[in-house]
């Protein structure tokens, strides 16, 4: 287990070729190091990708250190498993002539052009084609502070949603009925491409933005056939014509 990275104390994570100050959990019998022993270690290998100058990652299927003294020098007279190359050039040449292989085939490289485009879209390979909705409901949730405006199908399986807050309104200006609006609007147009031509519209709440959010949505080309609007009444506001007994 490790305790911390030496010559760097503000790192929470050590990445191949660290020197780092461990604990040792478990052990073998009849072996010079004993349970609960403070070490110190250097990282040979990380679940956690490392990328590279010529553009590719490696990546290896577990973490693993080779216990070292305090000069650098590797305290076993073994090491299993492929090692990275990179220690080569940190000067841990011992540990690096002890390993059976100096890289492996069970390395999984990936190049950084493929890396890139799947955290950009998320995935990797052609994208499939987006499902055609011609229906589905519009949910909007107006409250003081905030309008919330879901878009879903008939299922009840969200496609997209906006609220005053992601469009950057900020304070009192979310519950205003041009913030409702402009959330109703960010929400419609990111279904447009999906073939929506009738919606019913939920609405709930007292808010400002209630109107304002249907007039959007009546305004908007792909919805304005079929909007039927329901709305639920406030049911929890004071009884005005209650007298307050002393």
């Amino acid at each position: 287990m490790c305790i911390r990275i030496i010559g760097a104390s503000n790192r929470r994570y050590a990445h191949i070729g660290d020197v780092i100050v461990a604990v040792i959990k478990e052990a073998v019998p009849n072996t010079p190091l004993e349970r609960s022993e403070v070490i110190r270690a250097v990282i040979v290998r990380t679940c956690k990708e490392l990328k590279r100058d010529n553009g590719i990652i490696i990546r290896y299927d577990d973490n693993a250190a080779v216990v070292i003294d305090q000069e650098g020098n590797p305290k076993g007279t073994r090491v299993f498993g492929a090692i990275a190359r990179e220690l080569r050039r940190l000067n841990f040449t011992k540990i690096v002539s002890l390993a059976p292989e100096e890289g492996s085939d069970t390395l999984l490289y990936i190049y950084y052009q493929e890396i890139e485009s799947k955290f950009k879209t998320g995935r990797v390979g052609s994208r499939k084609s987006a499902r055609r909705i011609p229906k589905g409901v519009i949910h909007v949730q107006a409250s003081f502070n905030n309008t919330i405006v879901t878009v879903t199908d008939v299922r009840g399986r969200v496609i997209s949603w906006s609220s005053a807050g992601t469009c950057g309104f900020r304070g009192t200006r979310r519950g205003t009925p041009f913030a409702a609006q402009t959330a109703a609007g960010n929400a419609i147009r990111a279904v447009t491409d999906q073939g929506m031509q009738r919606a019913e519209v939920m609405i709930k709440g007292p808010g400002l933005g209630r109107d304002a959010a249907l007039r959007a949505i009546r305004r908007s080309g792909r919805h304005n056939r079929h909007c039927d609007a329901k709305s639920f009444a406030w049911r929890n506001r004071r009884n005005m014509y209650y007298t307050r007994k002393i």
